[in-house]
This record gives structure tokens, sequence and C-alpha cells, in this order.
């Protein structure tokens, strides 16, 4: 007699997702996004699955009603399936990344803008020069209800075991992104320097890189814009733009160029085939 291929007979673990939300902070590294559990600890943002439910749906919905984020679409990170991993019952968990600045997250400080390492405002009536990086602008303590937090991390000791994990492998691969790729997740926008750029960079990592390799890893991933910006009291630097083919984390603001291969954060062109940086008279910033 055949076996029965019944799922009734099979035991049935529950699916959770659990995302973390990072954040990089200038001086401070990266940071990630807690809330307060009904029962009191902190935690990463997560959920059971519901009846029919997709995981991407089950995570777009954590995230809008326990996290206050909306519209958001974040990577698939990992699968943890030790059978002992929650206390509950045997639970596999769907982890995700997402990557924010704070004052998309709303935990900004009021009146506190990003370092500007003491140089001066950007040009306003610029849309396209970025500045000096509001994008990595400090967080304030907690939300006005108490209910979300911010915190680096390298200080998430008050985590369940699990969500540490989460976090150190979110954190390793939103780094592994980051050296091969120019600001993937289009947190500065769609122009930038490259002294920008490798102050984001920086803070990922959170080290300091060396500026002659950073920039000849970067720049076969670039193109000139032909334009500059302005970064306090020094020569104008030149800024960039991803090459068309560099893509991004489809949730990320900028727009692909119309015929450009759309391929994923983990395609990049080979640096052969980039072309070199147009001569402008301007410097890097660097």
């Amino acid at each position: 007699m055949p076996e029965s291929t019944s799922l009734e007979q099979f035991p049935r673990p529950s699916v959770a997702v659990d995302t973390a939300v990072l954040c990089p902070v200038a001086h401070s590294g990266l940071h990630v996004l807690l809330i307060r559990s009904e029962d009191g600890p902190w935690q990463l943002p997560g959920s059971i699955l519901r009846p029919q439910e997709r995981l991407a749906e089950a995570v777009a919905r954590c995230l809008r009603e326990k996290a206050r984020l909306v519209d958001r679409s974040p990577v698939q990170l990992h699968v943890f399936d030790q059978p002992d991993r929650d206390d509950r019952g045997w639970v596999i968990s769907v982890a995700h990344l997402d990557v924010l600045a704070v004052s998309d997250v709303g935990l900004d400080g009021a009146g506190a803008p990003g370092d500007t390492g003491g140089t001066d405002s950007p040009d306003t009536d610029s849309p396209d020069a970025v500045g000096e990086l509001d994008v990595l602008a400090a967080p304030r303590d907690f939300d006005a209800d108490g209910r979300r937090k911010m915190m680096p991390v390298g200080a998430v000791a008050e985590l369940s075991a699990e969500h540490q994990e989460i976090v150190r492998v979110a954190v390793h691969r939103l780094r592994s992104l980051h050296e091969r790729t120019p600001d993937p997740f289009g947190l500065l926008g769609s122009e930038f320097s490259l002294r920008q750029l490798r102050t984001l960079h920086e803070t990922v990592a959170g080290v300091e890189l060396q500026a002659d390799t950073f920039r000849r890893t970067m720049l076969p991933l670039l193109e000139p814009t032909g334009r500059a910006v302005t970064h306090g009291r020094g020569r104008p630097a030149q800024t960039f733009r991803r090459r068309a083919e560099i893509a991004l984390h489809p949730d990320s603001p900028i727009v692909p160029v119309p015929g450009a291969e759309w391929a994923g954060v983990h395609d990049w062109p080979s640096p052969a085939a980039a072309r070199e940086p147009v001569e402008t008279g301007v410097g890097d910033g660097d």
C-alpha cells in the first residue's frame, strides 16, 4: 500500500517573520530599530504568519502595525530553523533586512541635523547637491510613547539570543553589500560626491576606509554627472551617479534608467567594462 501523502499526518511548525531595520548614524555606526512588545521586552518587529498570508504581506503588516513603517519591502535575509530557537514551540523564522535613514523611521532628533564635520550647508537651491549627510542624523532616545527606539548594533544584549543572531547576520549582509556596491539601498539619492559616498560606507563598515582604495573600488561602478558640490572651504567636489546597470534594492527611492537591466543587488558589472571618469576640473571631495 502506498504511503499516504496527506499533510495532516506531519507535524507543522509555525512560521514567523522578523525584520532587522538598520540605520547608519554618523560617528555611531549602524543602529537597529527595536520595538517594545505588550509584555515589556524590547525586540525586533516580528509576527507569526496568519492563514493564507504570504511572507511579504506578513512583513509589511508587521512593520506597519508594530514599527509604524509603511510601504516597505524588506529583502529576505536568512531562514532560522533551529527547532528549539523559540521557547513557545517549533517556530521557523524568515528574517528580513531593511535599511533606512533615521529620519525615515521617524526617530530623528528634533532640530538635530546630521553631522556636517564643520562644513557649510549645501546649496538649498540645488536639489541634486546632497550636501553633508543628513541621512546619517542621530536618533533621539525613544519614540513619544516609548514603544520604539534605536540602539547601536553592538549594544543589543537586551534582545533574545535569537534576535541578537538576526541582527548579527543583518549587519554582516549589509556590510558585504557595501563592500561591492555604491550605496546599495539608495540612501544618498541619485547624485553624490565620493566623499559623501565614503562617509556613508565608513559608517556602515564601522571603520575608516583608505581613501585611494575606496576610490579605485567604486569609480568603475559610477559615472560622473558633470556637476559639482561644495564641501565647506574646499574646492568643489565632482558628483557621480551609479552606472545604469548597478541595480539597487528594489525598495530604494532611485528609479532605474529606462532600458537598463534590473538584475538585483547581487549583480555588478566587471570593472574592466567601466568607463573612465570624465575630467571636469573639480575634485572628488577627499
